[in-house]
C-alpha cells in the first residue's frame, strides 16, 4: 500500500500514463478471468513445481504466471485457448471503440463465441466437454459485459473528465470498500464476543436479503454494507473539498438536484451502492469457479479483478450521471 497508492496517484496525474495504467490492469484482468473459467481443474503448470507464491523451479515467466493466476489449469484445450483469444480481442476492441459501437462489438463477440465450438478441430468430444464449453461461453460473455464495458467507461471518464474525475471515482469507490472492511470487521468482532458469551446469531434473524448476499459472499455483513454506503457520500464530499468543482450542469445529476452538496451525496450513494453490486457479481464468479481470489498478484489483496470489481459498475454509472450530457 505504501508503494502502490503513491505510484497510482503519480500515474493518474497524466492522461497518457493513466491510460496505460488502466489498459495494463485490463490485460491482467483478462488473464485472471481466464483462470476463473468454471470447470477448469486447477493445478500447477505442467512440468513445473512452482507454488502459489511463485517459489520453486521454472522460468521467470512461469513464476510470474503463477503469481498472477495463482495456478494453471490441467485441461487447457485448444478450444479454451481459442475462446479466450476471441474474448481478449473483443475486450480490447470494446475498451477503445466509440460507445455507440459497443452493442455491435458485443453482438459480434457473442455470435463468434457461440459458433466457435462447432469448428471440426475443436468441437467437444464428450457430454462433459460440451457442458464445460457452455460454461466457458457463459463465463466469457459475462466477462465481455463486466470487464470489457467496465474498462470502456473507466477510460471514457478519463477521456472526457480527465484525471480529476478519475481520481474522484477511484477515491469514492475504494474508500467505500475500506469503510465496508472496517465496519464488517467491527461487526465480526462484536459477533464473536457474543458467541463466546453463549449468544450465537440465529440464521432466522438474518432476513432474506442478507441470506441472499451471504449465499454469494459468505464474508459479507449487514454492517459492512452500511459502512460502504455511508462512506461513499462522505468520501465524495471530502474529495470535492480538496479540488475544483467537478459537478457539471446539464448532466443527469444536475437535473435531479442543483445543489452541489446534494449532488456529492447522491454521487457517493450511487457509486457505493452499485460498487457493492459489482463486488457481488465477481464473488459469484469466484464461487462458481471455487476460488477465493481472482489471482495472486497483490499479496493480501487478491488479484487485479478483486481490486477493480466495484469500479467496473461504478465507472459506468459515474459516466452516465456525471459526464454524459442529458
Amino acid at each position: 500500500v505504501t508503494v502502490g497508492v503513491p505510484s497510482i496517484i503519480i500515474l493518474l496525474r497524466n492522461p497518457v500514463t493513466a491510460w496505460l495504467f488502466f489498459q495494463g490492469a485490463h490485460l491482467l484482468c483478462l488473464l485472471e478471468w481466464r483462470a476463473l473459467v468454471p470447470g477448469a481443474s486447477p493445478t500447477a503448470p505442467a512440468g513445473k513445481t512452482t507454488g502459489v507464491n511463485g517459489e520453486g523451479s521454472g522460468s521467470l515467466l512461469h513464476r510470474i504466471r503463477a503469481r498472477i493466476l495463482l495456478e494453471g489449469t490441467s485441461d487447457d484445450t485448444p478450444l479454451r485457448r481459442l475462446m479466450f483469444g476471441i474474448f481478449a480481442s473483443a475486450s480490447i476492441i470494446s475498451s477503445i471503440s466509440p460507445t455507440a459501437l459497443l452493442p455491435l462489438v458485443a453482438m459480434a463477440h457473442g455470435i463468434v463465441l457461440r459458433l466457435v465450438p462447432h469448428l471440426p478441430r475443436v468441437c467437444a468430444d464428450s457430454s462433459q466437454a460440451e457442458v464445460d464449453t457452455l460454461l466457458g461461453i457463459q463465463h466469457y460473455q459475462f466477462g465481455s459485459v463486466y470487464i470489457s464495458f467496465g474498462f470502456h467507461f473507466i477510460l471514457k471518464v478519463l477521456l472526457i473528465g480527465g484525471p480529476a474525475h478519475v481520481g474522484n471515482l477511484l477515491f469514492i469507490v475504494w474508500m467505500s470498500d475500506t469503510g465496508a472492511l472496517i465496519a464488517g470487521r467491527a461487526a465480526k468482532t462484536k459477533k464473536k464476543a457474543k458467541t463466546d458469551e453463549g449468544d450465537p446469531e440465529s440464521d432466522e434473524t438474518r432476513g432474506a436479503f442478507l441470506s441472499f448476499v451471504k449465499s454469494i459472499s459468505p464474508g459479507k455483513t449487514l454492517p459492512g454494507l452500511f459502512g460502504a454506503v455511508l462512506t461513499g457520500p462522505l468520501s465524495a464530499m471530502c474529495y470535492a473539498s480538496l479540488g475544483p468543482n467537478l459537478y457539471r450542469s446539464g448532466t443527469i445529476l444536475s437535473c435531479i438536484h442543483g445543489n452541489l452538496i446534494t449532488q456529492q451525496i447522491l454521487t457517493g450513494l450511487a457509486l457505493s451502492t452499485v460498487g457493492i453490486v459489482g463486488d457481488l457479481a465477481e464473488s459469484s464468479v469466484k464461487r462458481t469457479s471455487k476460488k477465493k481470489d481472482s489471482g495472486g498478484l497483490l499479496p493480501g489483496h487478491g488479484g487485479v479483478v478483486d481490486r477493480f470489481d466495484s469500479l467496473f459498475v461504478a465507472g459506468t454509472v459515474y459516466y452516465y450521471i456525471s459526464l454524459l450530457p442529458r
